[in-house]
């Protein structure tokens, strides 16, 4: 058996109502997707599954944690993570992803593979810069946000006033053939 078949759910034999799942996932749920960019991590996905006779709309709930590196120090840390999303799929007489979270899915559909788009939901919770927790202090992050930090420094009104008066010698000759005409 396949590890992905468990994120698979029986759609053809439901009725038009709404129905609850429960998924857990693990290294191996990663592992089964050959990539490099999340490899370990445990979460629970809580699944709110509407169907009607158009369509089915999906709420989302994931919560767990994935093992990155840190880009600093090279340590493995959990990095915990909570998405929320919905996610609608329309019948349709073929099946497309159209962006935005809406898919067309045929009518002919038994099942509805979630693993997919679990697993999307949650690699995009992946951060760009990747710090080991101990590397965030109160002083780099305000809500959640890491500051970029510079070496310029700060200029006072005078000199930004002198940068803006100051014209590129570039410039400068094409302005002059600018105003030649």
């Amino acid at each position: 058996m396949n590890v992905l078949d468990a994120y698979q759910i029986p759609i053809i034999s439901l009725e038009d109502k709404s129905y609850r799942y429960t998924f857990e996932g693990n290294d191996a749920f990663f592992a089964a997707f050959e990539q490099d960019w999340v490899q370990r991590g445990d979460f629970h996905a809580v699944v709110d599954l509407a169907k009607s006779a158009t369509m089915i709309q999906i709420q989302l709930e994931i919560n767990g944690h994935i093992r990155l590196t840190c880009d600093r120090s090279l340590e493995e840390f959990d990095y915990p993570f909570q998405v929320k999303e919905k996610v609608i799929y329309k019948y349709s007489d073929h099946s497309e992803d159209l962006g935005d979270n809406l898919f067309l899915i045929d009518r002919k559909e038994s099942r509805l593979d979630l693993s997919q788009d679990l697993f999307d939901f949650i690699a995009l919770q992946v951060p760009m810069k990747k710090l080991h927790p101990r590397y965030i202090s109160e002083a780099e992050a305000i809500d959640g946000d890491i500051f970029i930090y510079t070496t310029e420094k700060e200029l006072t009104e005078e000199e930004i006033k002198k940068q803006a008066d100051e014209v590129d010698p570039r410039w400068a000759a094409l302005k002059k053939l600018k105003d030649n005409t």
